[in-house]
């Protein structure tokens, strides 16, 4: 964990990622691996957005094509990942939103944003320029693959338990971690497991004031839109909102990740844009999922199956009775 000084440091001028697309890529060839359910990684939480997974997805289950109930991240993202979890104050946990995206979501959220702006009025040419600023144009160039493509972008927030709720989680992310993430030995005690887990994670957290909802489309939404605001107008609320993100990015850039200015939820490691702004050489271009990525999303699938109907109900008797 950060001193209490460090974590709420100011956050620094953001460098911004012009000329990314030119910057070369030297592929490690690291695998993407899940972190989340099933995973190496308990104590990282996640919340498949994209695939509508929780009630509080603005997108419906199966709206954007192609979207992953599991998320993946490379490995040296995920390890990193891992460092944050230890390294934010008592009770708080990184949830991850979105990570690796295949082509066909990334598409999808693309004509999704140039949708929202031009409903607002904004012409379609445009729109598609200003859509940039949200979301990468879907390239299939491997020169210049989209960040989420390539496994070193994650979408985040952080979480908060109450005490009783923490201490249950542990125990859980403590026993979970003895074990293999397969069913190949000990299944029914993981999944049941991972059945409580998910339950703490949906039903008993509560994320940190951030300003906006996650994938908005508004000024707001820029990492240092809080530092710039005058003395005069930090309210209780507003002080609380940027010592969140102060805490969130201090945090973040402590384990290696840098963050894309336009949205407080959005880091980098080992891409292209993660280069841009700290020199630092890009290892990771455009990945696929691997047949065992494939076998983990198609375990997933089967396990989320059996705890909510098509209204995708997140409160379910068997993970009640902790």
């Amino acid at each position: 964990m950060l001193h209490n000084n460090a974590l709420y440091w100011p956050i620094p001028l953001l460098k911004d990622v012009d000329g990314w697309k030119k910057l070369p890529i030297i592929e490690c060839g690291e695998p993407l691996v899940p972190i989340g359910p099933f995973s190496r990684y308990p104590h990282i939480a996640t919340s498949a957005i994209y695939a509508g997974e929780r009630q509080d997805s603005p997108y419906a289950y199966g709206q954007l094509d192609g979207a992953l109930l599991t998320t993946f991240v490379r490995q040296g993202v995920a390890e990193h990942l891992a460092q944050v979890a230890f390294r934010l104050p008592p009770r708080h946990m990184p949830l991850v939103l979105d990570a690796y995206r295949p082509l066909s979501v990334q598409r999808a959220l693309f004509l999704y944003y140039c949708d929202v702006l031009i409903k607002r009025g904004i012409p379609g040419d445009q729109a598609l320029e200003e859509a940039q600023q949200f979301v990468s144009i879907p390239s299939e160039d491997p020169t210049c693959p989209p960040p989420h493509n390539t496994g070193g972008a994650v979408d985040l927030t952080i979480i908060r338990f109450d005490a009783g709720y923490w201490k249950e989680l542990m125990r859980l992310n403590q026993d979970i971690r003895q074990f293999d993430p397969s069913f190949s030995e000990n299944w029914e005690y993981l999944y049941q497991a991972e059945l409580k887990r998910s339950w703490l994670i949906r039903e008993a957290s509560v994320p940190l004031a951030m300003g906006t909802v996650f994938d908005a489309v508004q000024p707001k939404t820029a990492t240092r839109f809080y530092e710039r605001l005058p003395v005069d107008h930090l309210t209780p609320v507003i002080s609380e909102i940027r010592n969140n993100r102060r805490m969130f990015y201090n945090t973040m850039a402590s384990a290696g990740f840098s963050n894309y200015s336009e949205e407080w939820w959005h880091f980098d490691g080992g891409n292209q844009f993660a280069m841009a702004r700290t020199g630092r050489q890009a290892i990771y271009g455009a990945t696929t999922l691997s047949a065992e990525n494939k076998r983990h999303e198609q375990m997933y699938r089967a396990w989320y199956g059996t705890l909510a109907d098509d209204k995708r109900i997140t409160k379910h008797p068997q993970a009640v009775a902790l």
